[in-house]
C-alpha cells in the first residue's frame, strides 16, 4: 500500500499505527483497500468539527478532519482521486448489502484490479433497477422506453404478380405511409427502438428511423435455421436496427449482434429476440408494433394480427390503427384537404 507520507504524518497517532500495520501486509485487493479506507473514514469522522474549514491546514494533526473533505483526504493519502475512493466504496457497500446481485461485481473488481469499469456496471444496474420499478404506462398508451417495430414493407412487383415467390399474406404499406406513422408520439424521451428490416429495404429503414427522430446505433442479425424466399439470393437472415433517442439505459453483458433462432412462421419474430430485448433494455412495459406474437404480460402488442392484451381496454387494442389514422390525417392536411 503506497501512501502519501505528507498526509500520513498529519493523521492521529493511533490511526497511523493501524495503517502502518496494514501496510506491512501483502498488497491489498481492491475490496480490502475499500474496507481499510472505510475504517480510516470512520476514524476521521470522530475528529471532525462542524463548521471547520474544508482545507487541511498545518497544525491540525490529531484535532479536526471535516467530514466534507474526508474522502478527499483518503484519496490524497492513497495517491488517488476522491472519486476513485467513492466508487470503490460504493461497489463494496452494494456487494455487502445485496451479495447475490452485486457480489460478482466486487469479485470482478478484485480479479481485474480495476474500479471504473465495474462501477459503471453498478451504476447502470441501479439505473435499470429503478427503470423497471417505475409505474407502468397504461397498456396500449405509453410513453414507452422500448419499442419494437415490424412494418409491412412494400413489394410492389410481387403485389402485382402473384406468380412471384413470397407474396405476403398481409396488407402492405407504402414507404410514405410508414414514414408518416407518428411513432415518436408514444416514445419516452429516453427511448430505444428496434426496427426490423429486410435486406431489400435497409436504406429506407435508416431514413425512417431518422424521420421518426431516432439515431441508428447498431444492427442485430437473425440467422435462421432454414432459408426462405428471395430475388437474387435465398433469404436466411433478417436484420433489426437498434436506434435511440435521448439517453436510454442498456444493461450490456454478453449480448452480441448475431441471434441464432429458428423460424416459426411467416413474419413471426423469434421469442429469443424478445428475451434479448428484455435483457438489454430495462422498461416497466414494452411496445410491439405490427405484432403477431405476445412474449409475456410486459408487452403491449399492437397491429391487425396482434394477440389480445386482456389488461388493456378494447379501445387500446389497435394502437397501430390509431397511428395509421393519424398519419393519414396529417398527409391529407399536407395535401390541402382541410
Amino acid at each position: 500500500m503506497k501512501l502519501n507520507r505528507d498526509i500520513f504524518r498529519k493523521l492521529p497517532l493511533a490511526l497511523r499505527i493501524q495503517i502502518e500495520e496494514n501496510a506491512q501486509r501483502k498488497p491489498l485487493t481492491q475490496s480490502e483497500r475499500a474496507i481499510e479506507q472505510r475504517r480510516i473514514l470512520a476514524e476521521l469522522r470522530k475528529h471532525k468539527t462542524p463548521g471547520e474549514r474544508t482545507d487541511l491546514k498545518p497544525g491540525t494533526s490529531g484535532k479536526t478532519f471535516p467530514e466534507v473533505r474526508a474522502t478527499d483526504l483518503i484519496g490524497k493519502l492513497f495517491n488517488e482521486s476522491r472519486k476513485q475512493v467513492e466508487k470503490r466504496l460504493a461497489i463494496v457497500d452494494a456487494a455487502e448489502a445485496e451479495p447475490e446481485k452485486f457480489g460478482p461485481l466486487k469479485e470482478q473488481m478484485d480479479r481485474t484490479g480495476r474500479v471504473n469499469g465495474v462501477y459503471r456496471r453498478l451504476k447502470i444496474a441501479k439505473q435499470a433497477e429503478a427503470i423497471r420499478s417505475e409505474p407502468s404506462p397504461l397498456p396500449g398508451n405509453g410513453p414507452y422506453r422500448v419499442i419494437t417495430v415490424d412494418v409491412p414493407w412494400p413489394y410492389e412487383v410481387r403485389d402485382e404478380d402473384p406468380s412471384h415467390r413470397g407474396v405476403r399474406p398481409y396488407v402492405t404499406m407504402s414507404i410514405a405511409q410508414i414514414r408518416d406513422l407518428p411513432v415518436a408520439s408514444i416514445a419516452h424521451e429516453d427511448c430505444i427502438l428496434w426496427l426490423w428490416s429486410t435486406n431489400h429495404h435497409m436504406r429506407e429503414a435508416y431514413e425512417l428511423l431518422r424521420a421518426w427522430g431516432f439515431e441508428p446505433k447498431t444492427i442485430l442479425t437473425w440467422a435462421k435455421d432454414k432459408m426462405g424466399n428471395g430475388d437474387w439470393l435465398r433469404g436466411q437472415t433478417e436484420h433489426c436496427i437498434l436506434a435511440v433517442r435521448g439517453k436510454p439505459v442498456v444493461t450490456l453483458t454478453n449480448q452480441t449482434t448475431l441471434l441464432h433462432a429458428p423460424a416459426r412462421g411467416h413474419s413471426v419474430k423469434p421469442k429469443e429476440f424478445y428475451d434479448l430485448v428484455e435483457s438489454l433494455c430495462p422498461a416497466p412495459r414494452y411496445a410491439d408494433l405490427f405484432s403477431r406474437y405476445r412474449h409475456n404480460d410486459k408487452w403491449d402488442c399492437h397491429g391487425d394480427e396482434a394477440p389480445r392484451n386482456d389488461a388493456a381496454a378494447p379501445d387500446q387494442q389497435r394502437l397501430v390503427e390509431d397511428l395509421k389514422a393519424s398519419a393519414d390525417t396529417e398527409r391529407h392536411l399536407d395535401e390541402g384537404e382541410r
